[in-house]
């Protein structure tokens, strides 16, 4: 069963990562930027993949075409130079808004951050993630 994974950009200003951002530089970290997106996992049958993309577009709880952006990722996993912070018990459910989509066996979510920077954006983003954007008691990193 294949995982098909989403990300949900907003599209108007990110009052969240413009928050972490400014609390990140005041810890000392120069970045330029920090951009977050949330990511919705998905295990569906590959005989309902396509009913799910459309479906998903529908649920206004997950996005609103007014302040989102829809991305389909190329696999179930963070891009290069990106982490996705999950809960620990990462709880699967197979419902969204009380709707059950057709063909889905369970539904994750992480929230991505990656940080824009003219250093090393790597060492950055492990030091952001240490120390503020994970809580490791209750999250953990997927790399």
């Amino acid at each position: 069963m294949p995982t098909l994974a989403f990300a949900v950009v907003l599209t108007i200003p990110d009052n969240e990562a413009f928050t972490a951002s400014e609390a990140l530089v005041r810890m000392g970290l120069p970045l330029e930027a920090l951009e977050r997106a949330d990511i919705w996992r998905f295990d569906v049958d590959a005989a309902h993949a396509e009913t799910l993309r459309r479906e998903l577009t529908t649920i206004e709880t997950i996005f609103n075409p007014n302040k989102h952006r829809l991305e389909e990722r190329a696999n179930d996993a963070p891009a290069p130079g990106e982490v996705w912070v999950a809960p620990h018990d990462e709880t699967r459910t197979t419902t969204v808004a009380g709707r059950t989509l057709p063909g889905v066996s369970a539904i994750r979510r992480a929230t991505a951050w990656r940080i824009r920077a003219a250093a090393d954006s790597d060492a950055l983003l492990d030091r952001a993630v240490t120390e503020f954007l994970c809580n490791p008691a209750f999250q953990k990193v997927l790399r």
